[in-house]
């Protein structure tokens, strides 16, 4: 069983991986000036590239549990069985993360440069291709299918760390393609957020009962708050808004039922994959 589900782990991130890397390696050549790609083109890449995880899930658990396998994963993307409370921290928690930034830089006199965020008129729109083009193709894959094969096999706190750790390398090509969020951003900074940002998807997660939905609703706000919000423009933005994610993780991992519970007292997760 331990030597199946690492293969099923090992399969997912190849999959994973080499969906984004392959469709996103012709961007990187093309900035580095290899060759010209169109722009309306290079765009479509980027937005399909992002798939990968969720082609992977799907993909694996069709192989795995069938036809009725793959469709309970996907409605477990849609469905909210869970309490409603988790529905505050995964609306409301990187929002307010962000404002708190907002407000620190402004003490500090520190600026935000307001010309890289979205247009108020263009939230809504922009949320919702988050929401449905970014959130749900990721997290299908990184909570809806990885995640419980980690937590089967590390304790929380470990199984978040791992799952961090690639998700932030899996960002790797983007950092040096123009116009995405990650070529502003240095790799190590934006690798260390995606490690803390890990934690709290498996406190949502955990406390959900294993939602890809939860999931899905906090990626997508907690990208809208970026685009609202540009604090990730700057060092200081990146570093205060990492700040206060930190206490918050700092706060989830020692105080959280979520994070109390050892790998071998976890019981089975009600997860569609498995």
């Amino acid at each position: 069983m331990k030597s199946q589900k690492r293969s099923e782990l090992v399969s997912f991130f190849l999959i994973a991986f080499g969906w984004m890397w392959l469709i996103n390696i012709p961007r990187v050549m093309a900035a580095f000036g290899w060759f010209e790609i169109p722009e309306l083109l290079s765009t479509i890449m980027g937005y399909v590239s992002l798939f990968g995880p969720a082609v992977a899930a799907f993909i694996l658990t069709r192989i795995q549990s069938g036809k009725e396998g793959a469709m309970a994963l996907w409605r477990n993307g849609w469905r909210t069985p869970f309490k409603k409370k988790w529905l505050v921290p995964a609306i409301l928690l990187i929002p307010l993360s962000g404002v708190l930034t907002w407000g620190i830089l402004t003490i500090l006199n520190k600026p935000i440069e307001w010309q890289y965020g979205a247009p108020l008129a263009m939230i809504v729109p922009i949320g919702l291709l988050i929401w449905l083009l970014n959130a749900y193709p990721e997290e299908y894959g990184w909570r809806g299918y990885a995640l419980p094969r980690l937590l089967k096999k590390f304790t929380p706190l470990s199984a978040s760390l791992i799952l961090g750790v690639i998700w932030g390398l899996w960002h790797l090509p983007l950092h040096f393609i123009p116009g995405t969020t990650q070529y502003v951003i240095p790799f190590w900074q934006y690798f260390l957020q995606t490690v803390l940002l890990s934690i709290l998807y498996t406190w949502l997660h955990k406390g959900a009962g294993g939602s890809v939905f939860i999931a899905a609703l906090f990626h997508a706000f907690g990208n809208i708050t970026g685009a609202a919000i540009p604090y990730w423009t700057t060092n200081w933005g990146r570093w205060v808004s990492f700040g206060i994610q930190l206490v918050i993780a700092l706060v989830v991992v020692l105080f959280s039922r979520q994070f109390k519970v050892k790998k071998q007292n976890y019981p089975d997760i009600k997860s569609p994959a498995l």
